[in-house]
């Protein structure tokens, strides 16, 4: 059984393009539909940039850390100096 048989068993009519006056639209043409546009501004274009930029950032950078965590085992790595130096960073940039 087709589609076409089972509408019309249930009464259902095809689509019939209308023009915007509510009109039939002669046979052959479609009413021209409008297109939709939507623009960004440059600040949203901005952010998604730097979202797709921090996204493509791994959020762990594993060699390093696997560097500094055999320093730190075999006693190689000043934990106190560059503690205090990282927290003099966050404090001059206002981070903290």
């Amino acid at each position: 059984m087709e589609v076409r048989q089972v509408a019309a068993a249930y009464g259902a009519k095809p689509l019939e393009p209308v023009v915007k006056n509510g009109t039939k639209a002669a046979p052959g043409k479609t009413a021209a539909a409008q297109k939709e546009q939507v623009e960004f501004s440059d600040a949203s274009i901005s952010m998604q940039k730097m979202k797709d930029i921090i996204d493509a950032t791994p959020e762990v950078r594993i060699k390093i850390v696997e560097e500094i965590r055999m320093k730190i085992k075999y006693n190689g790595y000043p934990i106190e100096s560059n503690f205090y130096k990282a927290m003099e960073n966050l404090i001059s940039n206002k981070i903290v």
